[in-house]
């Protein structure tokens, strides 16, 4: 009596074989380690559906962990873009004040050169009239 798969001796008799015929087709079958049987297959499933169970949580703490990551660095880029805009703006009102300071300088550097311009100018006339008054 040699090795029989359970499965094909099972078939045949549910397809109406007699009995002797189905255990000696199933004993026909050489049983190795690499026949899976039906309840292989079961165990075999039961683990991808365990393996599918792990990577959808896998899949899910994943993309929590990506949102919460997103929604970070969305923080922190807001951050960022407020301080530079604040020390942009600081700049610019340093720098208009500055520009300011150096507009009113200028201003009264222009102001005393026409002063100087005139005064220089009124003592030329005067110098003239001087030299025309001692040629006299």
């Amino acid at each position: 009596m040699g090795i029989m798969v359970s499965e094909v001796y099972e078939a045949f008799i549910a397809a109406g074989a007699p009995e002797a015929k189905a255990k000696a087709a199933a004993e026909a079958i050489p049983v190795t380690e690499h026949l899976a049987t039906k309840q292989d297959i079961a165990v075999l499933r039961q683990e991808v559906a365990g393996v599918e169970a792990m990577v959808g949580r896998v899949e899910s703490e994943l993309k929590g962990s990506i949102a919460a990551g997103d929604s970070e660095l969305k923080q922190e880029i807001g951050r960022v873009e407020s301080e530079l805009k604040g020390s942009i703006a600081a700049g610019d009102s340093e720098l208009k004040q500055e520009i300011g300071r150096l507009e009113a300088r200028f201003a009264a550097l222009e102001a005393k050169m026409w002063r100087a311009g005139l005064a220089i100018a009124g003592s030329a006339v005067l110098l003239n009239r001087f030299l025309d008054w001692i040629s006299r």
